[in-house]
């Protein structure tokens, strides 16, 4: 599961793989500050998702200082065991344009509605994975469901 969340942001196996060993590390250092009042798996994916996050970040930073172009979409692909059926039925292109309109939502819409749909958390494990009220989450929700419609269908 914190492969899935790293793979999630990053795109690549192999990021994917070395962040989730990079988690487990930081998770293991920090262990002591563990509040055993909360789930320890819900502790962990938060520390996922913070470090994948971070690497983003660190890669827009030093994208913006090299002046490079993103790359070329499709450039990565998704590993075999990451596919969904209704993928392989469609040839890829419902979950390419899907995946390319989650893309363009803003990072709180996008992280509410991949841990809530694809890692098929709570509305109260979301809450605390991204340090939100439980009643936020469920607004993040739902807007980013909307301009997601908004993005598949074209509307404005």
């Amino acid at each position: 599961k914190v492969c899935d969340i790293c793979f999630y942001y990053l795109r690549t196996a192999q990021d994917a793989e070395d962040a989730a060993m990079d988690v487990f590390i930081k998770a293991y250092k920090a262990l002591a500050g563990f509040d055993s009042r909360y789930a320890f798996a819900t502790w962990l994916f938060k520390i996922a998702v913070n470090h994948s996050l971070g690497i983003l970040r660190r890669r827009k930073l030093e994208r913006d200082y090299l002046q490079s172009s993103a790359p070329a979409p499709g450039e990565t692909t998704e590993p075999a065991d990451h596919r969904e059926p209704e993928t392989v039925f469609f040839g890829g292109a419902r979950q390419q344009e899907l995946e390319a309109a989650l893309q363009d939502l803003p990072g709180n819409y996008r992280t509410a509605l991949m841990l809530k749909y694809r890692e098929d958390f709570s509305y109260k494990e979301i809450a605390e994975i991204m340090d939100i009220p439980v009643n936020t989450v469920g607004s993040l929700i739902l807007r980013g469901k909307k301009e997601l419609r908004k993005k598949i269908t074209g509307d404005q």
